[in-house]
């Protein structure tokens, strides 16, 4: 067999390495058939239902006592969810109406119902709002498993810690999973924000998804390595791959602890350069690494998981709630919060249809549009600055108009908060996400009126470059290094320091090595990104000279293309003692 069939790519799901034999675990139903039910007993049938639904959410009371001192409480929220659709009258009572008035078994009508969900869901083109299908799947067999007398399938006593391989795992399933018995899992479905990766990343799980073929390759009792850093499972791997992953684990156990050594330290050059590093965050459960990773705060919390786990809008009290919560633990250290960041890609059900959505109505241009949607967003974030060092960030900004708009609304909302009595923070800065060239190209007039930039790169290259991050068939022109997004960057960060406002990166480049090393080059202050990539980035910092990187990167702006700048700035790169880039991606 080909080294290739010997090999399968998922997405790397929850870091860490995992080396066992297979469990193929399926967990399936046979066929549900519609049976009648006697009109005389048709009561009893949706007691029945009832009771199954009861016991359905008895089970997830205890599924959350039994994982509570492992899992983060806000993770616990996830199984709050299926709680939630357990008692959603789009489930249950409609369920219970079609029993009635079709007299027919209620694991059918139920099954049915719950179909229709998760093929609603799973049509979406969104991946955020297909990998919620897991969720709707969670719920379905729960009840199902009561209605039919199932049980789950039970990993087998084995020899070692095997790693699960199935289609796609419910978040119960992953929170159930036996660490003594299981060393890691790779799913078919899924991806990094579904719910059963946050919960694998919470239960420190090594995980690989999205692997598509793995259960029909798979068989139980083959010898797998997943490696959730970097996606890639290797199926009957030979001694000498074992031998060099068994050696990798080795070296990120001692590499935990190196790293864990420059928790204190500051991110700072050899010559004495100081640079902030921050984290990105979806979920307040990804504090713990935030902390444990030595971050210097959070540089941007993405708040759309709120709007995106249910149907309905968050209340001003649910996001207050939140957003006080992340102050509080975080404080002193700085927390950037960024409002709503979603358009028709990401709210199909909420919003009409876009041809083209990345262009059209999203960020601050949906916010703007729903002015009193937004303020409710607003005032909750004014409302937490009372708590702790807390600043907002307007995303998708294209010029000065939008700017003033989103400040007017800021001030309308901080008058009726203080007109009801209600304590705000006194100075809480405003800042903008630059990330669109019309506002790069603008970034003097805007700096005049913000009190700092953090600049997007994930966008700024696709909309600079006319290129799709998402299509791999033009992958090779997305190109952090493409000598156009470098001069632009550049600007900005020209044109905040003129103004005398600080100016950071929180897109992809900011964690990788050589766009770091460039993005420090330029005079960047604040680098922000993922908590498991802040160490590396610290090492590397500390490993640089700033006037060095300062010269030389200026001079690679003038080459005309980015194989060309990345040529000349490779040698440049600071070796550090951890070298954990390379190790990573051996």
């Amino acid at each position: 067999m080909s080294e290739e069939r010997h090999t399968l790519k998922g997405i790397p799901a929850s870091p860490g390495i995992a080396i066992g034999r297979a469990f193929v675990y399926n967990r399936r139903f046979a066929a549900i058939h519609q049976r009648p039910i006697p009109s005389d007993r048709v009561e009893a049938e949706i007691k029945r239902f009832r009771d199954a639904v009861d016991a359905a959410l008895n089970d997830l009371t205890q599924l959350q006592r039994r994982i509570a001192v492992d899992i983060d409480q806000d993770i616990l929220k996830i199984f709050r969810t299926h709680q939630a659709v357990l008692e959603d009258p789009e489930v249950v009572d409609v369920t219970i109406v079609r029993i009635r008035r079709e007299k027919t078994n209620a694991e059918y009508v139920f099954d049915d119902v719950m179909r229709g969900w998760i093929s609603s869901y799973s049509s979406i083109e969104n991946p955020f709002f297909r990998e919620r299908t897991a969720d709707f799947e969670d719920v379905h067999y729960r009840v199902l498993e009561k209605l039919t007398g199932s049980a789950r399938p039970r990993i087998e006593a084995t020899e070692g810690k095997v790693v699960l391989v199935a289609h796609s795992l419910s978040p119960s399933d992953t929170a159930e999973i036996d660490r003594d018995s299981v060393c890691g899992f790779i799913t078919d479905a899924g991806g990094q924000t579904s719910h059963t990766a946050i919960v694998a990343r919470g239960l420190a799980v090594p995980a690989v998804v999205g692997a598509n073929i793995a259960t029909q390759e798979i068989t139980d009792g083959t010898l797998i390595i997943i490696d959730g850093n970097t996606g890639m499972v290797h199926l009957d791997p030979d001694p000498e791959t074992i031998g060099r992953y068994e050696e990798t684990q080795s070296q990120l156990s001692v590499l935990e602890h190196e790293l864990q050594e420059l928790h204190d330290l500051p991110a700072e050059t050899r010559d004495g350069r100081r640079i902030e590093l921050s984290a990105n965050i979806e979920l307040p459960a990804e504090l713990e690494d935030v902390l444990n990773h030595g971050a210097d705060g959070i540089g941007l919390y993405r708040t759309e998981f709120l709007y995106l786990v249910r149907n309905e809008l968050p209340s001003e009290e649910e996001q207050t709630r939140t957003y006080m919560d992340i102050a509080r633990r975080m404080a002193p250290h700085a927390v950037i919060i960024r409002t709503l960041d979603l358009g028709a890609d990401k709210m199909p059900t909420q919003m009409p249809d876009e041809a083209n959505p990345a262009l059209g109505q999203r960020g601050i241009r949906l916010c703007l549009s729903r002015p009193e949607m937004f303020k409710v967003q607003l005032r909750a974030i004014l409302r937490a600055s009372v708590e702790g060092n807390v600043s907002l960030m307007f995303p998708m900004i294209s010029g000065i108009h939008e700017l003033r708009r989103a400040k007017a609304l800021l001030d309308e909302a901080r008058d009726e908060l203080l007109t009801a009595g209600v304590p705000v923070g006194q100075s809480m800065p405003v800042g903008i996400m630059v990330e669109i060239p019309s506002a790069a190209l603008t970034a003097h007039d805007l700096a005049k009126e913000a009190d700092f930039f953090s600049i997007g790169t994930n966008d700024l290259i696709q909309y600079t470059v006319a290129a799709d991050r998402g299509n791999s068939s033009i992958a090779s022109l997305y190109n952090p290094c493409h000598p156009a997004v470098l001069r632009l960057v550049a600007s900005i960060i020209d044109a905040a320091h003129d103004n005398d406002i600080w100016v950071g990166v929180c897109g992809a480049m900011a964690a990788h090595p050589l766009a770091a090393c460039i993005l420090l080059g330029l005079g960047v202050d604040e680098l922000s990104m993922s908590p498991l990539d802040i160490p590396e980035i610290k090492s590397l910092i500390r490993s640089a000279d700033y006037q060095e990187l300062k010269t030389i990167t200026r001079d690679a702006l003038d080459l005309p293309t980015s194989e060309e700048i990345m040529r000349f700035l490779k040698p440049y790169q600071p070796r550090t003692e951890l070298d954990v880039s390379d190790m990573l991606r051996s």
